[in-house]
């Protein structure tokens, strides 16, 4: 008989979640009505394409319609899963191991968790692939990938997921209170070594790595980065293009061994603009923001760490375990998901406060590509992959302030104007 589920925290966090998941779609509502507009921005008439403009708003509309649907499908699946699915899993668990065997209980639980998500799962991932991204022109994975990038995925989960879960309850267990200094540490090393193992051993299992077969742009790219004093050791172009239409570039590494990477479906542009993009990038790394991020996940982590302690052994996990459901167990993965569902409420503030400085990281590398004298360029370029991706060309302030990473293209556009004439300016 599984107990049941109820109490002060439950409560609490159907109370949040319920709320934020309304806010959330009414932020989807008014973003939907932008994409309904026929007419061009102010700010882009004359620069772009109405035709093109207008391809643009049937993406993001199709996109929108289809979030809306997945998103309330998720809500009262979350629901039913909190109160019904979750509990009796782990109580089906114990009674096949047995209390005593907290490693086996948990990783046969989690395992179950993971399947019983995968019949919501899997549908919307194939209808957004091959359905929505089909019909916008940027699906370009066949079933056969799909599936293989499926079982490759389970493979690396359970690997990866059987070796560290069991290690962090043995951390829990063995140091007792106060664990959270040991726990912090290796999380701390496992970030590290995950820098290194992505990119060098999980990536090249889903996208092929080869040298940048135009000679001629290696060369450009290997004089901006000595113009900058990037470390670069190595560059790199993928075919981004098997699985979509999207773009993308990005640079790895650790301190003087760094590798930049480009999408094969990014090497169509202008060499001057594919430059303008890396210096972008490159303007990411002169300003330390990798190192930045890595400093505040860190400090972070430890926070989350020194918290959950704290709960872990005190009479707020017994009380939590009981209300959600789980009766009298002690197992350390089922308080620290517990934790992490009460704590979502500041992890919420944190991810706004995290869009908010990547929004300005982003302001500060474009003025970095545009000191660098390649503002022209960088305009050229984003608003071509903007274009082509078909971005967001009309977005809602509101929904843009609490969604967006990166400002919106007008958004960029004006300040790179802006840093334009101010050099003017200063010249005349």
């Amino acid at each position: 008989m599984v107990p049941a589920v109820g109490g002060p925290y439950v409560w609490a966090f159907v109370i949040f979640s319920s709320v934020l998941h309304f806010f959330e779609q009414y932020l989807e509502y008014r973003q939907l009505q932008k994409n309904r507009d026929t007419a061009v921005p102010e700010e882009f008439q004359g620069i772009v394409d109405e035709a093109k403009f207008l391809e643009s708003q049937a993406y993001q509309k199709d996109k929108r319609l289809f979030g809306f649907v997945k998103d309330w499908v998720s809500f009262i699946f979350d629901k039913v899963q909190l109160f019904l699915i979750t509990p009796w899993l782990w109580h089906y668990a114990v009674s096949v191991f047995g209390e005593e065997a907290e490693y086996s209980c948990t990783l046969f639980f989690l395992f179950l968790l993971q399947w019983v998500e995968k019949p919501i799962s899997i549908p919307f991932s194939l209808y957004s692939n091959f359905v929505v991204e089909e019909k916008h022109g940027f699906n370009k994975m066949t079933v056969k990938l799909f599936v293989t990038d499926l079982i490759k995925s389970e493979v690396l989960t359970y690997v990866f997921g059987g070796l560290l879960v069991p290690m962090l309850i043995w951390i829990v267990r063995y140091f007792g209170a106060g664990f959270y200094l040991y726990l912090w540490g290796f999380v701390q090393c496992l970030m590290m070594a995950f820098m290194w193992i992505y990119p060098n051993l999980i990536q090249p299992l889903f996208n092929e790595f080869k040298s940048l077969q135009d000679l001629e742009l290696k060369e450009k790219i290997e004089a901006l980065a000595a113009e900058v004093s990037f470390p670069l050791t190595k560059l790199f172009q993928i075919d981004g293009s098997k699985r979509s239409g999207h773009s993308n570039a990005y640079f790895f590494g650790f301190w003087k061994y760094k590798r930049i990477v480009l999408y094969d479906t990014l090497l169509h542009l202008k060499h001057d603009d594919i430059l303008a993009i890396l210096c972008h990038e490159l303007g990411h790394w002169k300003f330390g923001h990798t190192l930045m991020n890595l400093v505040i996940a860190s400090a972070h982590t430890f926070v989350l760490f020194w918290l959950f302690d704290l709960v872990m052994y005190s009479e707020v996990s017994s009380q939590m375990v009981k209300q959600f459901g789980y009766g009298e167990t002690n197992a350390v993965m089922v308080s620290l998901m517990l934790f992490m569902l009460l704590v979502s409420p500041t992890e919420q503030l944190l991810s706004l406060l995290m869009t908010m400085l990547s929004r300005r990281n982003e302001f500060q590398a474009d003025s970095f590509a545009a000191k660098m004298g390649k503002s022209d360029g960088l305009q050229s370029g984003l608003f071509q992959i903007h274009e082509e991706n078909k971005g967001d060309l009309n977005s809602d302030p509101l929904y843009s302030w609490y969604h967006f990473s990166h400002p919106p293209l007008v958004e960029r556009l004006r300040a790179l104007k802006a840093i334009e004439a101010e050099s003017a300016k200063k010249v005349s």
